[in-house]
C-alpha cells in the first residue's frame, strides 16, 4: 500500500492524496488528508499529476512511417514505438498513415489491427487516416498521386474491413460532389477532420453542418484566414462545435498565432498533436521518406524545397514549447495533452484506476511515470 500525498491534479489544479496497492488507484482525497496505516508515503510537494498524454496526430517514430507498416516486422515495429513513447508520457495514440497506394493502406490496418502493446507501451486507440481525401492544392508533402476523390464509394474502398479501427480521417469537403461522404463517415463512428484543404467559409460551415467537428493542423496545410473570405479558418474558430488539432511547437505556428487560438477557441476548443513522422526519437540529418528526401534539424522537418513535412518533436516536446513559448499554465497544457484528445474519443477523463498517472516536477520538460507497482 502507498500513500502518494500533495499531487496538484491537472483536471482542476487542486491537491489530492492518493492511495493505491498493486498498480491500482484504491482511492482518492479530495482534502489531502492522509490514511493510517500506509506503509509507504511520497510528498509530491505539489507538483503536477496528469494521466498520460494521448496523440491524436503522430505519422511515425524511431525511423518508422507507419503507412509503411506491413507484417511481422510491422508488429515488431510498433512494439519497440509503444514502449519509447510510455518511456515519454504518452498512454495512447492514434497512429496516422498518410497518402499512399490503398493496398498499402490496407496493409498497414491490417498490422495495426493485429497489434497488443506491452505492458509498459502506449495503447493504439484507432487509427487516424490523413488523406487520401485531400486538395491536391494543399497537398502539403502527400504526394499528389496518391490523392482519391472525396465519395462514399471511395470512402469504402480505403476503409475496407477496417472501419471499427479507424476513428478519425482528415479530409478536403469541397471535394465530395454531393455532400453525402462526412454523414455516411459518421454514421460509421468516425470522427471527421477539415484539413489539406481549400475551402471556402461557406462549405466548411455546411461540413460542419454535416458533422465534421474537427479542424486539422490548423492554419497549416489549408486555404488562409482572409477578411473577405474567412475560409476553413474563420468558419472554425466561429464554431463552437469545432475543435481545433494544431501543432503549438513554434514552427507549425507562431506563439502568437497560438495564443490568439486559445483567447478564440477556449481551452475546450484546442487540441495540441506532434505531427511527428518516422525521424521522431532518432538523430538530426537527411532521410528519405516516402522516396522524397528530408532533412531533419532540432524537431523541424521540411522537404528540400522548404516545405515542413511533419515535425521530429513528441507531443511531450510540444507541450514544454506551449507552456515555455506561449505561456501557458502547465495545468491549462497537461489538460489539453492528456485529457483533452480523451474527450474527443469518449475515453474516461477521471482519474485512471490503474494508476496511469504522471508527475511533472517543476523546471523539467520530462514526466516520471508514477511507480505504484
Amino acid at each position: 500500500m502507498r500513500q502518494i500525498r500533495n499531487a496538484r491534479w491537472a483536471g482542476d489544479g487542486n491537491l489530492y492524496s492518493l492511495l493505491v496497492a498493486e498498480g491500482q488507484l484504491q482511492a482518492v482525497d479530495p482534502s489531502g488528508d492522509c490514511w493510517e496505516g500506509s506503509a509507504d508515503s511520497i510528498d509530491l510537494a505539489g507538483a503536477w499529476v496528469s494521466p498520460g498524454l494521448v496523440d491524436l496526430q503522430l505519422n511515425g517514430a524511431l525511423g518508422v512511417e507507419f503507412s509503411e507498416l506491413e507484417g511481422d516486422e510491422g508488429l515488431e515495429q510498433l512494439g519497440r514505438i509503444s514502449t519509447y513513447l510510455w518511456s515519454i508520457g504518452l498512454s495512447a495514440w492514434l497512429p496516422t498513415l498518410i497518402s499512399v497506394p490503398v493496398e498499402k493502406l490496407q496493409g498497414a490496418l491490417a498490422v495495426i489491427g493485429r497489434f497488443r502493446p506491452p505492458k509498459s507501451g502506449a495503447r493504439i486507440l484507432g487509427v487516424h487516416l490523413e488523406g487520401p481525401f485531400l486538395n491536391p492544392e494543399y497537398e502539403g508533402a502527400h504526394m499528389r498521386r496518391y490523392l482519391l476523390p472525396l465519395t462514399v464509394e471511395d470512402a469504402k474502398c480505403v476503409l475496407g474491413d477496417y472501419a471499427s479501427l479507424v476513428k478519425l480521417v482528415t479530409l478536403a469537403p469541397e471535394l465530395d460532389p454531393d455532400g453525402q461522404t462526412i454523414p455516411w463517415l459518421v454514421a460509421q463512428g468516425i470522427h471527421v477532420s477539415l484539413g489539406h484543404t481549400a475551402a471556402t467559409f461557406e462549405q466548411a460551415q455546411r461540413a460542419f453542418d454535416a458533422g465534421a467537428r474537427l479542424v486539422t493542423h490548423i492554419f497549416n496545410a489549408q486555404r488562409p484566414f482572409h477578411h473577405r473570405e474567412p475560409g476553413v479558418v474563420g468558419a472554425a474558430l466561429l464554431d463552437e462545435r469545432v475543435q481545433c488539432l494544431c501543432i503549438p511547437d513554434g514552427i507549425h505556428l507562431h506563439p502568437a498565432a497560438t495564443q490568439l487560438l486559445l483567447r478564440a477557441k477556449g481551452e475546450a476548443g484546442l487540441i495540441p498533436v506532434s505531427d511527428a513522422v518516422a525521424p521522431l526519437g532518432i538523430a538530426d540529418g537527411r532521410y528519405d521518406w516516402h522516396g522524397l528526401a528530408i532533412t531533419v534539424r532540432a524537431g523541424q522537418v521540411t522537404l528540400e524545397d522548404g516545405r515542413l513535412a511533419g515535425s521530429a518533436l513528441s507531443l511531450t516536446d510540444v507541450l514544454a514549447r506551449l507552456v515555455g513559448q506561449c505561456g501557458v499554465d502547465p495545468g491549462v497544457a497537461l489538460r489539453l495533452g492528456a485529457l483533452q484528445p480523451r474527450r474527443v474519443l469518449g475515453e474516461p477523463v477521471d482519474w485512471p484506476p490503474d494508476a496511469d498517472l504522471l508527475v511533472w516536477p517543476p523546471g523539467k520538460d520530462r514526466p516520471e511515470r508514477l511507480e505504484v507497482r
